[in-house]
């Protein structure tokens, strides 16, 4: 990148996103940071003061997007909140994310005693719920909202312990699919209480990933949920979510793109052209900056090459490509790297796109 600053955005985020969602003309490709619990760093407090405080929640998602440009928003329960809401206790950290430190059931007759959960007043469910409100009325009409939500196969595995889940599977698959049908079910009453805000949807399944588990028991025991929750999802919103699942996700990329979700975001481990050339004529692609060895222990310099080298290899999937980091950003990465992120995006990225700029 020259020294020179980066070209100035002509529309906003949400102008973009319609427009490429519209396959209309748009001044630059989207770019998502994930930057999830950085905003913490942002506003300067905690990530555990953070995460009960919907106002600091909203404010640190605003004072990012201030400061970095990307292109969304987004808070909610992601990978624990489900499971936090019903009995399971987290620890919160002051500078990393929250996890399950305790899951809610150690035997199986726990589950008897698992509450019914209200996202109107269990857990943490309602302060997601304040902040996505607050985030709208802020910022809504200038930048997509997003509530990031874990997957059921994670939830499961975090009401379990993903250990005994996994075990679950394969030792008692009808008490491991009860698990799956009550984490979908607190799932179902968050989305339809959160939509009524206009907003979009980011839902997580790592734990389904091919790192952990095989294609057939993805098959099984994940896909079946994660289409019912995004065909919940896109009757109640019209939009389609975006689709996340960690690691190696390459035998099931079909199944992936079956689900019914708006985009598949891909994980640095995975060779975007690859998937672009087995999935890209059926869904849009997001991916897959290095979360760690650039976003956070990497410079500018590092970011932008993986940036290019993203775009080489996926700008021209046939239903679109978003840049993105491949997986949540690390809470301490450097401001200077996710700057770096978005202007390079700006740089290479803007239309009319022109393959030359991001040559090797």
């Amino acid at each position: 990148m020259t020294d020179s600053a980066p070209p100035r955005d002509s529309m906003t985020p949400l102008e973009r996103l319609r427009a490429f969602r519209a396959g209309e003309a748009y001044d630059r490709i989207p770019c998502s940071a994930m930057l999830s619990d950085h905003a913490a760093l942002v506003l300067g407090v905690s990530t555990a003061e953070y995460n009960h405080s919907p106002g600091l929640m909203a404010r640190g998602q605003i004072a990012a997007y201030r400061r970095y440009g990307h292109d969304g928003v987004a808070v909610g329960p992601s990978l624990p909140g489900f499971a936090e809401a019903a009995g399971s206790k987290l620890a919160f950290p002051e500078a990393s994310n929250p996890f399950v430190a305790e899951p809610a059931v150690k035997l199986p007759s726990d589950f008897e005693r698992l509450p019914q959960v209200d996202p109107h007043r269990s857990g943490r469910l309602p302060l997601f719920l304040e902040a996505l409100a607050l985030l709208v009325e802020e910022v809504g009409a200038e930048v997509p909202v997003a509530a990031a939500i874990g997957g059921p196969f994670t939830t499961a595995a975090n009401l379990r312990g993903t250990e005994q889940f996994l075990r679950d599977i394969t030792r008692d698959p009808d008490f491991a699919r009860q698990l799956l049908e009550y984490s979908l079910d607190i799932m179902l009453g968050f989305v339809r209480a959160a939509a009524s805000l206009p907003i979009g949807f980011n839902l997580a399944d790592p734990v389904a990933s091919g790192t952990v588990v095989s294609a057939r028991v993805y098959r099984e025991f994940a896909l079946p949920y994660e289409r019912r929750l995004i065909q919940e999802i896109v009757a109640l919103t019209g939009r389609a979510p975006v689709l996340h699942i960690c690691g190696k996700t390459n035998r099931i990329w079909q199944d992936m793109a079956e689900t019914g979700a708006g985009s598949l975001s891909l994980d640095d481990v995975i060779d975007l052209a690859e998937a672009k050339a087995a999935v890209g004529d059926r869904i849009t692609l997001s991916g897959n900056v290095r979360p760690t060895d650039s976003m956070y222990l990497g410079t500018p310099q590092i970011v932008e090459e993986n940036v290019k080298e993203c775009l080489r290899k996926a700008w021209d999937t046939p239903k679109g490509f978003i840049l993105s980091v491949g997986c949540g950003l690390p809470v301490n990465s450097p401001p200077a790297n996710v700057h770096a992120l978005v202007n390079a995006a700006r740089v290479y990225g803007r239309y009319p796109l022109d393959p030359a700029r991001f040559a090797a």
